[in-house]
């Protein structure tokens, strides 16, 4: 199988660039952020800050992940605080309140996100997959993961695959490699914080494709 290679850099996380300090109104109201929607820099974990209590609160966000797929995630609201997503978001098409907020709310980008899933041949014996990150510019914190979830086609009521970390490719700042001996069904790329840029490779032995 060939290699896949994906190269990964956030830009400077900003919490309000796509929506700055507003009161959301809930039912029937007009979702707030553009119609063409608030593209960023590219598919990252999307940060929710409140002024009021919105645990009691809802908030649904619909966009777009790297690939131009439509992604769509109920995020429960903070209470005074923040709450991160568990999807990436590229494109930001609109948000949406379950009630009306407490306070006003801002929705933007965290220091966090993740490549897409590289889906790997769950059927090749034995399983051999080799791993590698490098660091090819300044400074990041990554995890490489992997998941037993096949993400195109999930359970019912499971919003998104469950991701694992690699046991020796967690909160890593510096070059490494690893490997994954049994069965999955992906694996990706997650920067926990850092705007450098890395450069992550999987490899699947034997000459078969999913």
């Amino acid at each position: 199988m060939l290699p896949s290679v994906v190269t990964y850099n956030l830009a400077v996380a900003v919490a309000t660039n796509v929506v700055n300090a507003a009161a959301i109104q809930g039912p029937g109201a007009l979702p707030l952020v553009t119609s063409t929607g608030v593209v960023l820099d590219t598919q990252r974990r999307l940060l929710i800050t409140a002024t009021g209590n919105e645990s009691a609160n809802m908030f649904t966000v619909v966009g777009l992940n790297q690939a131009n797929m439509t992604v769509s995630e109920v995020i429960t609201g903070p209470n005074a605080s923040t709450t991160q997503s568990n999807l990436d978001f590229r494109t930001v098409l609109s948000v949406r309140a379950l009630a009306t907020t407490s306070g006003t709310v801002s929705v933007g980008t965290d220091g966090a996100g993740s490549s897409l899933w590289n889906i790997m041949n769950w059927h090749a014996t034995p399983t051999d997959i080799a791993l590698a990150a490098v660091i090819q510019s300044g400074a990041a914190n990554y995890t490489v993961q992997y998941t037993y979830d096949d993400p195109n086609n999930l359970p019912a009521g499971v919003s998104f695959p469950n991701p694992i970390n690699h046991p020796n490719l967690t909160a890593q700042g510096v070059t490494a490699d690893g490997v994954i001996t049994q069965p999955v069904t992906g694996v990706r790329l997650l920067v926990n914080s850092g705007t450098g840029t890395v450069r992550f490779t999987s490899i699947q032995g034997g000459i078969g494709t999913p």
